[in-house]
């Protein structure tokens, strides 16, 4: 009779690996098929929303290229939340129902929030607060790293140095003002005339939402950047001109070019900023493979 019932629990047991079967191996972890396709499943929807394609079974044929390098990344992040775990940083309870509560006080009911999950590709509660701890703890993680990683001003500057997208074509630094009418326009531009300043004038009248309140600067910007009737006037500007109105299908534009920049690089201090972020990602990155060196990955990407 035991025979019969280990027979049977062996069975069982077969049966289940065989629907959920192991598509990674980390350390002593198993990564089963189940697991993968909750987070590909989250990664699709995220993919496709930035490519504004619509989430059907055709649009993620378009991305079945990618689950074997995202069990990759998968297994990796596996190994790094083991590292988490073991160097103290997997966040308490307290602090992931805090977020939870958040979370439920931005919905009218549980309900909502349960819908709202299932359409984001999350089943059920207890599964967003076990996504939620591994993204807290693989934060702590990285945070706890990146501020004890330093950037060399020499490499910074031989970064700068020798990155061509830290050069510029001849940029055109303007402001503008958009108008309605001809007639809204004109009285915009007496208003100038009169000595008033162009900030001052775009913040008043501006029917620009993006550059309004920030005195209708649009920034320093290369050939090619505007609709060809701005960008015309724009260039035939001498720095510290105000155009006459100009026409477009969003309105009448006066455009002040503030002044040109030649073509050259910007400045180390311009980018100094982007430059270390940078250096500190590719050093982390490193930082993170070896940090999970002591749990070796296999992968079994045909059981996908």
């Amino acid at each position: 009779m035991r025979a019969i019932f280990f027979a049977l629990a062996l069975a069982l047991s077969l049966a289940l690996a065989q629907e959920d079967p192991v598509v990674a191996q980390v350390g002593p972890e198993a990564l089963t098929k189940s697991q993968f396709d909750l987070r590909f499943g989250l990664f699709a929807r995220s993919a496709l929303r930035q490519l504004g394609l619509p989430d059907t079974e055709d649009t993620r044929e378009f991305l079945e290229p990618y689950r074997a390098p995202y069990l990759q990344a998968l297994a990796e992040e596996k190994a790094l939340l083991r590292v988490a775990r073991a160097q103290g940083f997997w966040p308490k309870e307290e602090a992931v129902e805090a977020k939870v509560w958040q979370l439920k006080e931005a919905f009218p009911s549980e309900e909502a929030l349960l819908a709202a999950l299932k359409e984001a590709g999350v089943e059920d509660l207890a599964t967003y607060r076990t996504l939620l701890a591994e993204a807290m703890a693989l934060e702590a993680l990285e945070a706890h790293y990146r501020a004890r990683l330093s950037v060399s001003p020499a490499a910074l500057k031989a970064l700068w140095l020798l990155s061509p997208e830290y050069r510029h074509p001849t940029l055109y630094c303007a402001r503008h003002i958009l108008l309605p009418t001809l007639e809204a326009a004109k009285e915009a531009l007496a208003r100038l005339e009169k000595g008033e300043a162009f900030a001052e004038v775009a913040k008043a009248l501006s029917q620009d939402p993006g550059s309004r309140e920030a005195g209708g600067d649009l920034g320093c910007e290369p050939q090619g950047t505007y609709i060809p009737a701005f960008e015309k006037a724009l260039l035939s500007l001498k720095p510290g001109e105000v155009s006459p109105p100009v026409g477009t299908e969003f309105g009448f534009h006066l455009i002040l070019l503030e002044g040109v920049k030649p073509a050259g690089r910007y400045s180390l201090e311009e980018v100094r900023e982007g430059l270390e972020g940078q250096v500190k990602d590719l050093a982390w990155e490193k930082l993170a493979k070896a940090l999970i060196r002591p749990y070796p990955i296999r992968l079994f990407p045909e059981r996908l």
